[in-house]
C-alpha cells in the first residue's frame, strides 16, 4: 500500500525502557501515533529506526542471523477510519498485546502473576491450554529475575535456580492451575548435572511419567528423574513447523533424536521418520509417544537406530538413503560411540554437516541447531557453510550448486533473551 501521511506529524512516545539486568541489550518500547493518511507497519519500523538509531527487535534488516524475537515486534493497537461522505469516524482497537510484546511493553505494570500466570504469558499460551499446556513461565534475567527459570508442564512447575541469585516468584499451588513444584539447583559446572535430580518442594508429586500437550500433540515427560524432562520447550516452533508442513510422502532423519520430539511431530502429519541417538533409553520413549497420538503403523514407516551419528551418517550414505528433512541438533560436547570419540561442536560441526548434507534429497532441508552459548549465530553459520562446502554445496547463498540459508528460526515468545539467543536454528535448502 502506498503511504500518504505527513512524517512531520507523527508522534513518537517512549512508554517503557528496560535496562535492569539487561547489560548492553536494553529495550525501548515506543508508541507511535500516525495521523491522517495511509500507513503500514513498515512505516512504523522505519520511523522507530530513524528515531532511536536502532533496529526493531526481530526485524531481519537489523541483523539477518541474530533474531531476538520470533517476528518483527510491531503491533497495531488501534486503527482509525474516516469517511469523505460522512462525519462519523470509526476507531478499531485490537486485542490485548500478544505474549512477545506484552512481556516487554507491559513490564512497567509490575512483575506479577495474573490468574497464576506470569505477566507476559497470560494471553496466547495460557488461554490456549487445551492445545498447549507446557511452556516457560519465567526466563531468568530476561523476565527480570536472574538465575530463576520456571517451566510449566501442565499442572506441575520445574524450577531451575542458580543459588548465587535470590529466589524469584512462583504461582500459588492454590491458583487452580498448579499442583506441585519441582526444584533443581543449577551449577555453572555442567559436569555435575547428572548427579542432581529435581526434588518436590511444594504440592503433590507428579506421576513418574505423564502427558503434556503442545499444539494439540501429546508428548510424555518425566520431572523427578533427571535434568532432562524429555521435551525441549524452546523448540516448540520447529515441532509445529514439522506438524504443519510434513506429508505422508515426507521422509525425516532426526539425528541426536533424544526422546524424539521432532519425530513425533512429523509423524502426526504422516511423515516417515528415522530417529538416531547414542542412548537407547531415550529412543525407547519414542514409540509410546507416537501411539499416544494414534500412530499405530510402525513397520516400514518409523525406525529408531541406536548408535553413533557420525558412523551411521556414513552408513546411510553408502546405502543411498535420501531424506526430505535431515535434523542436526547435537550436544555442545560429548563422548561416545564404539571408539569413545570426543565430540565438540566448535571443532566438529563442519564435519557433521558434511556427512549429513549428502543425505538430503534435492530440494530438501537440512536443519542445524545448537544451544552452545559460546557460539554466536554468525560463527555457527560459518561452521555450517564450511561443512556444506566440503560436501560440494558451496557457491554462496543460493549460488549455482550452492545450498541456501532459507530460514532463521528464533526461539518462541516465552523464551525472551538478554543479548543473543542461546539457541540458534538455521535451515538450509539443499539444491
Amino acid at each position: 500500500t502506498k503511504t500518504s501521511y505527513n512524517p512531520d506529524e507523527v508522534e513518537v512516545d517512549v512508554v517503557a525502557k528496560l535496562r535492569r539486568h539487561r547489560g548492553d541489550d536494553p529495550v525501548t518500547v515506543a508508541a507511535l501515533s500516525i495521523p491522517d493518511g495511509l500507513s503500514n507497519c513498515n512505516d512504523a519500523a522505519r520511523m522507530c529506526q530513524s528515531e532511536f538509531d536502532d533496529g526493531i527487535r526481530g526485524d531481519p534488516s537489523a541483523d539477518p542471523l541474530e533474531r531476538r524475537a520470533s517476528r518483527r515486534l510491531v503491533h497495531c493497537g488501534a486503527l482509525g477510519v474516516s469517511s469523505l461522505v460522512s462525519d462519523d469516524d470509526v476507531e478499531i482497537v485490537t486485542d490485548p498485546l500478544p505474549d512477545d510484546l506484552a512481556n516487554l511493553a507491559e513490564r512497567r505494570d509490575g512483575q506479577e502473576f495474573v490468574r497464576g500466570s506470569f505477566l507476559g504469558r497470560q494471553y496466547e499460551l495460557r488461554s490456549d491450554s487445551r492445545q498447549t499446556n507446557c511452556y516457560r513461565e519465567i526466563n531468568g534475567e530476561a523476565d527480570g529475575f536472574p538465575g530463576w527459570i520456571v517451566d510449566r508442564y501442565d499442572a506441575w512447575l520445574l524450577v531451575q535456580h542458580d543459588p548465587t541469585f535470590p529466589r524469584g516468584p512462583l504461582p500459588s499451588i492454590h491458583d487452580g492451575s498448579t499442583k506441585g513444584v519441582y526444584y533443581y539447583p543449577t551449577d555453572p559446572d555442567r559436569s555435575t548435572i547428572a548427579e542432581v535430580k529435581p526434588t518436590l518442594i511444594e504440592g503433590q508429586p507428579a506421576p513418574a511419567e505423564f502427558n503434556v500437550l503442545e499444539n494439540g500433540i501429546s508428548y510424555r515427560v518425566r520431572l523427578g528423574e533427571s535434568f532432562s524432562t524429555g521435551l525441549f520447550l524452546d523448540q516448540r516452533p520447529q515441532r509445529a513447523w514439522l506438524a504443519r508442513h510434513c506429508t505422508p510422502h515426507t521422509r525425516v532423519l532426526n539425528c541426536f533424536a533424544h526422546c524424539g520430539g521432532f519425530s513425533v511431530a512429523a509423524a502426526t502429519a504422516g511423515a516417515k521418520t528415522v530417529s538416531l541417538d547414542l542412548d537407547k533409553k531415550w529412543l525407547d520413549r519414542i514409540r509410546p509417544q507416537m501411539e499416544d497420538n494414534g500412530i499405530e503403523e510402525w513397520e516400514g514407516r518409523h525406525d529408531c537406530i541406536y548408535g553413533d551419528c557420525f558412523d551411521w551418517l556414513s552408513r546411510l550414505r553408502k546405502r543411498g538413503e535420501k531424506y526430505d528433512v535431515v535434523i542436526l541438533d547435537p550436544p555442545s560436547t560429548s563422548v561416545g560411540g564404539k571408539k569413545k570419540r570426543r565430540w565438540s561442536l566448535r571443532n566438529d560441526m563442519d564435519e557433521l554437516v558434511a556427512l549429513a548434507a549428502p543425505l538430503v534429497a534435492s530440494g530438501g532441508l537440512l536443519w542445524t541447531t545448537t544451544n552452545a552459548a559460546g557460539v554466536n549465530a554468525d560463527r555457527f553459520a560459518k561452521m555450517c557453510r564450511r561443512g556444506l562446502e566440503e560436501a560440494g554445496y558451496g557457491g554462496g547463498n543460493g549460488g549455482a550448486g550452492g545450498a541456501r540459508l532459507e530460514r532463521v528460526a528464533p526461539m518462541p515468545p516465552d523464551f525472551p533473551s538478554v543479548g543473543p539467543n542461546p539457541v540458534k536454528n538455521l535451515v538450509w535448502r539443499i539444491p
